[in-house]
This record gives structure tokens, sequence and C-alpha cells, in this order.
């Protein structure tokens, strides 16, 4: 799988109340992306998640390589090369939403 060519983590929430607008920031107050609505619960909570996406797709990415070891070592006879392991499902849709989150093919 290839690098994620996002800007890099961490990224932090911000709210702006005198303007009704959410922002996420990268390191350095780098903009990241700004959220223009009321001040609804949802629009705080999107602005949340994406802010939370680098250490997601981190943990995703490090969870994804520790379960395909456990799977290999609990059932050698099952999964013996790293392409059965690849066929498992919970592995498939973990490679499939790094791949959206780095714009690759599932």
């Amino acid at each position: 799988m290839s690098a994620a060519n996002h800007s890099p983590g961490p990224w932090a929430y911000q709210e702006d109340s005198d303007a009704y607008t959410h922002i996420v920031r990268g390191p350095n107050n780098r903009f990241i992306c700004q959220l223009n609505q009321s001040t609804s619960a949802e629009i705080e909570a999107n602005a949340r998640l994406i802010a939370a996406a680098p250490d997601m797709l981190s943990a995703l990415r490090s969870s994804r390589d520790v379960l395909a070891r456990a799977i290999k070592a609990a059932a050698p006879d099952m999964f013996e090369s790293d392409e059965d392991v690849n066929e498992h499902l919970t592995i498939k849709r973990m490679d499939a939403a790094i791949a959206r989150a780095i714009g690759g093919a599932a």
C-alpha cells in the first residue's frame, strides 16, 4: 500500500463561535478544512472526525498489521501466505478503508 500524501498530523479542531465556523488545522497552524454552517452538533462532530483522521488512519494501519500476524499465527494451516491472509474479510475491509483514505484502489 502506498503512503498517504495528506498533511501530516496531528490535526486539531477549532471553533470560531462568532462566525459559526468549524476549522481543522494541522501542524504549524496549517489550514486543513473549514465547515461553515450553523453551530449544530452534527457540524461540530464532522469537524472533530476530520481532525482525528490522521490518527485513525495510523491506528488502522497498525491494527491491520497486528491482526494479519495474529491470523497467520492462529491458523497457519488456513493462512499459509500473506495472500491467504489478505483474503480474510476483516483484512479486506481494513485494506479498502485504508485505500479510500489515501486515494488508492480498494
